[in-house]
């Protein structure tokens, strides 16, 4: 075994050196992904124009988990015997955890660079969800409401089903819409044009000072930051080739300390999505302070669940939504 014998003032320096992240893990095979195949070709069939991904749809529902998770019974039970406890860390992570709850993610998208200059590897893309903009959860539940009351209605009226066509037709175009603009800002990132590589090209050549000045600018800045680096990573390799044997994927993130979840997307060969989640929010270092790594654990895999559970539901709903007509009931 080697030894190593430190000075005092190498110490010093080592305890100033950068440590790694404190992190939690969860992972979920649980995603519907034939449903989600048979959601995107039935709106393919609809229209020409809704040309949503399986991606797409995790990206949207993303947005929309962020605004209704909820956490479950087992985990606030956890969370109140950690708070008895060690009250003053308990306090801290409840707001540290109400703060991040029903903020809109800025996702950063890693895309394939290959095709156009291999050496860059992959283009950065940056994307907020216009949630509150399309007003698309509000919309969502209203049309499933409607087509509900229509579908449970003993006596079903034209006036009724009209409603709910003006609703569909609305709701699907929105959904359209989104995946248009989703798929332009694709193309632009793929050409290497996006807002993130611009800034990247720029500070490439610049004197190491000045490009660590720089960096930090967007950190202190949310909107900036949003724009350049975002706050999550979500990073999708879809279907792997039908020989291959990988069966999880775990992303990276960069050093960027407004990263605060890293998902790792992989559907396997046997047809099985596998969704992997680093979580590094600030709640996870005082856990581990505390040997609670079992906890930061069981709320990162609390969240995870909650947003594979209602995805599920998600795309049912969605295609419930987009084959319903007067010929056919879902």
């Amino acid at each position: 075994m080697l030894e190593f014998s430190f000075d005092s003032a190498e110490l010093q320096q080592i305890q100033k050196a950068a440590t790694v992240s404190a992190e939690a893990g969860a992972e979920s095979r649980k995603v519907n992904i034939e449903t989600c195949l048979d959601l995107k070709h039935k709106l393919k069939e609809r229209n020409d124009e809704l040309k949503l991904t399986v991606n797409d749809l995790l990206v949207v529902y993303r947005a929309i988990h962020a605004v209704t998770y909820q956490p479950s019974h087992r985990m606030q039970v956890a969370m109140d015997k950690f708070s008895k406890a060690n009250p003053a860390a308990g306090s801290q992570i409840k707001k540290m955890l109400e703060n991040f709850a029903g903020m809109n993610p800025s996702i950063l998208i890693p895309m394939d660079a290959s095709k156009r200059i291999p050496r860059d590897r992959i283009y950065p893309m940056n994307l907020e969800v216009p949630l509150a903009e399309l007003d698309l959860l509000a919309l969502h539940n209203e049309t499933l409401q409607v087509l509900t009351e229509y579908n449970s209605a003993k006596n079903q009226n034209p006036e009724q089903f009209a409603r709910f066509d003006h609703l569909q037709k609305q709701y699907l175009a929105t959904l359209g819409g989104f995946g248009t603009i989703l798929a332009k800002a694709k193309e632009i990132a793929v050409q290497g044009e996006s807002a993130s590589v611009g800034a990247i090209k720029l500070l490439a050549h610049m004197p190491s000072a000045v490009k660590q000045m720089l960096d930090k600018i967007p950190a202190r800045y949310e909107k900036l930051n949003n724009l350049l680096k975002g706050t999550e990573v979500l990073s999708n390799l879809g279907a792997v080739a039908k020989s291959s044997s990988i069966t999880r994927f775990i992303t990276a993130k960069d050093d960027n300390e407004q990263k605060q979840l890293a998902w790792g997307i992989v559907t396997d060969a046997q047809g099985v999505m596998t969704i992997t989640l680093r979580d590094f929010r600030p709640h996870v270092a005082i856990l581990h302070t505390a040997g609670q790594k079992d906890l930061a654990n069981l709320i990162a895999q609390d969240f995870l669940d909650a947003y594979v559970q209602g995805f599920n539901q998600f795309i049912q709903e969605v295609t419930e939504i987009a084959i319903s007509s007067k010929s056919r009931k879902p």
